[in-house]
């Protein structure tokens, strides 16, 4: 009972801050960041409806923007979407903790398709959950709670929830992070989440119907996790399951694939990194 109190306080006290290093934006004021090139405001009005469908970046890669109405009174909150065929991309994590950086640095020195933060970190730069990069684990599964999305050695993708599905360290994983909370239950499912409301920038990754993996990120501080877990059971992106990664100053996300070109940097440094690289062909 202890053990389950502890965690219970630990989870609130991640959530209110976002991430551990930096002060997220405030709760009820959108905040501009470094959008990409295809948007040319971060703040669009509640009359826009601006939505790009599905655009094919590169064999593997769809990206799509929209805009949202509803979240924020009379403000069209921009969502940022891109959508992986597993069999023709690679997931893979990159950690280090002793030398967090801001995800523009990260995507500097390993050039993928695709890249965003990771999940939760302490105040010395350490995941709080279970991280596997390239085969080596770190961390501690979650207990009871959150999910983990994760690649095998042969190429499968999955997301689970920890709470139903419990880690089993006797599964080799070759990639993986842990985060929480889950935003949509495995069968489309939104999450009934109890938080505080609090607006913040947010991240998300995600699976559809048809097992290919999505990453979602809104840039502004719109979304509480309720609303976001709400928004994309409700989706037309098909979602089946989804999970929230670090928000906050943490949330960034970076796109160089065919014409492309987002850049969305995280306002902290950051340990942890989820990267889209090509396949390389078997």
């Amino acid at each position: 009972m202890r053990n389950a109190l502890k965690w219970t306080l630990v989870l609130v006290m991640i959530l209110a801050t976002g991430c551990s290093r930096s002060a997220t934006p405030p709760p009820t004021r959108l905040v501009p960041t470094r959008m990409p090139t295809l948007v040319p405001s971060p703040v669009r009005t509640a009359s826009d409806s601006a939505d790009t469908g599905w655009i094919v970046a590169v064999q593997g890669v769809e990206v799509r923007t929209l805009t949202v109405a509803g979240i924020v009174p009379d403000v069209a909150t921009p969502v940022y979407a891109v959508r992986l065929d597993p069999a023709l991309v690679r997931l893979r994590v990159q950690y280090a903790p002793d030398m967090p950086q801001p995800l523009r640095t990260w995507v500097e020195a390993h050039r993928p398709l695709v890249a965003v933060n990771g999940g939760f970190f302490t105040a010395d730069n350490r995941a709080t959950a279970l991280i596997v990069s390239d085969g080596e684990a770190h961390g501690a599964s979650y207990t009871g709670f959150g999910g983990m999305i994760a690649a095998s050695s042969d190429g499968r993708v999955w997301i689970q929830a920890l709470r139903d599905e419990p880690y089993n360290p006797a599964v080799p994983l070759d990639q993986a992070i842990q985060s929480f909370p889950m935003l949509v239950y495995p069968g489309g499912a939104a999450a009934e989440i109890t938080d505080n409301g609090q607006r913040a920038r947010r991240t998300a990754v995600a699976m559809d119907r048809a097992g290919r993996v999505l990453i979602i990120v809104c840039p502004t501080g719109a979304f509480s996790l309720q609303a976001l877990a709400t928004w994309l059971a409700s989706s037309d992106m098909e979602i089946d399951r989804a999970l929230n990664l670090d928000g906050g100053a943490s949330s960034g996300l970076f796109v160089h694939a065919g014409d492309i070109r987002w850049q969305i940097d995280s306002f902290a440094a950051i340990p942890s990194v989820l990267l889209i690289e090509p396949r390389t062909p078997q």
